[in-house]
C-alpha cells in the first residue's frame, strides 16, 4: 500500500509503481467511487494489452482472458526456443 495526498485543487498523484503495475497511460480515465467510506478508482478501460516492458512482454490493462494467457504462453515458449537456439535461426 502506497500513501498519497490531496492537493489544494483536489487531485492525487497515484503512486509511479502502481501506475505501472496497472498499465495507467497518462490521459487514462477512471471511475471514482465513495464506496462504504472508502475512495475506489476504476479504470474505464477494461481492455487488456500486451506491452514489452525491459524486454519482457507483460500483460497490462484489464482483466487477462484466456486467450490472453494463451498468448502469453505461446509467445514465452517462442521466446525461449529463439534463446535456446531451436527456432531455426
Amino acid at each position: 500500500m502506497a500513501t498519497t495526498r490531496v492537493d489544494h485543487f483536489g487531485r492525487v498523484v497515484i503512486p509511479k509503481p502502481i501506475r505501472d503495475d496497472l498499465g495507467l497511460d497518462p490521459g487514462t480515465e477512471l471511475d471514482v467511487a465513495n464506496e462504504d467510506g472508502r475512495i475506489v478508482m476504476r479504470s474505464t478501460q477494461d481492455e487488456a494489452r500486451l506491452e514489452i516492458r525491459d524486454g519482457i512482454l507483460v500483460h497490462v490493462g484489464g482483466r487477462a482472458t484466456g486467450d490472453m494467457t494463451n498468448i502469453i504462453e505461446k509467445v514465452r515458449e517462442e521466446r525461449i526456443r529463439h534463446i535456446l537456439g531451436m527456432d531455426g535461426t
